[in-house]
């Protein structure tokens, strides 16, 4: 299977509670329209939309709206939440639109589950309008003070580690530039997220899945992990408290004249 229908089924399984997980998807969105800048009236093209968080900062500038994601569940949630944006069914390399179709493409954190990301970027281009801008945001890996957790699930799951060809914001830029994009910009942000005390933190993981994949442990090795996450939750926590530590960089570009 690839990564992106990996990134699909995933998707259409947390489409109800996503935005829950990932608390910084909203925040992030609307900075990338910010970064974006759109004038009222402008045709908006929001690539992996997920639940509206780019489309929804767009709407409040006063943007005509169209979004497309791969996965079906969101886009009826998309279409049942927000039904003034036209909403779609598409994969990012296969836009169904004619060339100029809008002012401004943007993607929130979908590049870096893509499998071909210049393929995508070939398409933003081309359903530009000459002189029109491409946002995009990407996560930054960081462990930070939670490196014990990382320990913890490898010791426990097996570390997947990080793929050699994980995708940078050096190779995006380059990647942008190559797809006919100049004026490259590059915006850094950081959103920490405290969490109360470690049940807190324990209920975040739990919406991700972490009982059921407890549940493929023998009970004598879930009881272990169950104690070892909230010994390290509470030094955690009694050392500066606990906080998941969040980065992205958000990405523009105008496409250049053919």
């Amino acid at each position: 299977m690839t990564s992106t229908e990996q990134s699909r089924r995933k998707y259409d399984a947390l489409a109800d509670r996503y935005e829950e997980i990932f608390f910084y998807v909203a925040d992030v969105g609307r900075r990338l329209v910010d970064v974006a800048a759109p004038q009222p009236g402008a045709r908006v093209l929001d690539v992996g939309a997920g639940r509206g968080a780019v489309a929804r900062a767009a709407l409040v500038r006063g943007c005509v709206v169209t979004a497309v994601d791969s996965s079906g569940g969101m886009v009826a949630r998309l279409r049942s939440d927000h039904p003034t944006i036209t909403a779609r069914q598409l994969d990012a390399s296969r836009l169904d639109f004619p060339d100029g179709s809008f002012d401004l493409v943007a993607a929130g954190f979908l590049v870096q589950v893509l499998d071909d990301p210049a393929a995508a970027l070939a398409e933003f281009r081309r359903v530009l309008a000459p002189g029109g801008t491409v946002a995009l945001s990407l996560e930054r890996q960081t462990v930070g003070r939670l490196g014990w957790l990382h320990e913890l699930n490898a010791r426990f799951f097996g570390s997947p580690g990080e793929t050699a060809d994980a995708l940078s914001a050096d190779r995006l830029d380059t990647l942008l530039a190559e797809a006919g994009f100049d004026r490259l910009t590059r915006t850094e942000v950081d959103i920490p997220k405290p969490m109360a005390d470690p049940r807190a933190l324990w209920n975040w993981l739990a919406l991700q899945g972490v009982p059921q994949a407890l549940e493929t442990l023998p009970p004598d090795r879930a009881a272990e992990f169950r104690r070892a996450f909230f010994a390290g939750a509470e030094e955690m926590h009694d050392e500066g408290g606990i906080v998941l530590d969040f980065g992205a960089t958000l990405h523009r570009g105008v496409s250049a004249p053919k």
